[in-house]
């Protein structure tokens, strides 16, 4: 008599009143949280390695783009830092370059340049000067090094005397 009552046939059968999850329900979970983290987690750590990097790449880029249109051109072409300005300039003896790709003046500005938000020169030194000059050969006149900084981390990209060699350490 007490097996066959309503009232445990009922829950003893039924859903009613559960209070575990399924495997599914779980690994939905899961998947859900994963997928959140991979986007989170990025903005939630520092990215200013990155864009210290970056900018130092970036620079050491634009001192071999001036040092090859030197050789190209056979003209002088400079790169001008200013450290206050947290910028720098790609010219020759007529004036300021046009970037290739942005049909821009070649003006670097860290300050508005969009992902370089941290990213400051904190140091431009060629032999007491803040600018590089490449020749003819793509000789520079004065070996130096340009240091930016973005958080805890600094990049230095150095300009070798001669060959004009650029390179990039730091963290």
């Amino acid at each position: 008599m007490f097996g066959n009552s309503p009232k445990n046939s009922l829950s003893h059968g039924s859903r009613k009143g559960r209070c575990a999850f399924t495997l599914v329900e779980i690994i939905v979970v899961l998947v859900i949280l994963a997928i959140a983290a991979t986007v989170v987690v990025p903005y939630a750590t520092g990215t200013s390695s990155i864009q210290a990097s970056s900018a130092a790449r970036l620079i050491m880029s634009d001192l071999e783009y001036a040092q090859n249109q030197a050789i190209t051109t056979q003209t002088p072409v400079s790169v001008t830092f200013s450290v206050s300005g947290n910028s720098y300039t790609v010219s020759n003896a007529s004036g300021t370059l046009i970037h290739p790709i942005s049909k821009q003046a070649y003006v670097v500005d860290f300050d508005t340049l969009s992902g370089f938000g941290n990213v400051s020169v904190s140091e431009a030194d060629f032999g007491g000067a803040s600018n590089v000059t490449f020749d003819a050969l793509g000789a520079p006149d004065n070996n130096g090094t340009v240091t930016v900084v973005a958080g805890p981390h600094t990049y230095t990209v150095t300009v070798a005397p001669v060959s004009g060699r650029v390179t990039v350490s730091g963290e």
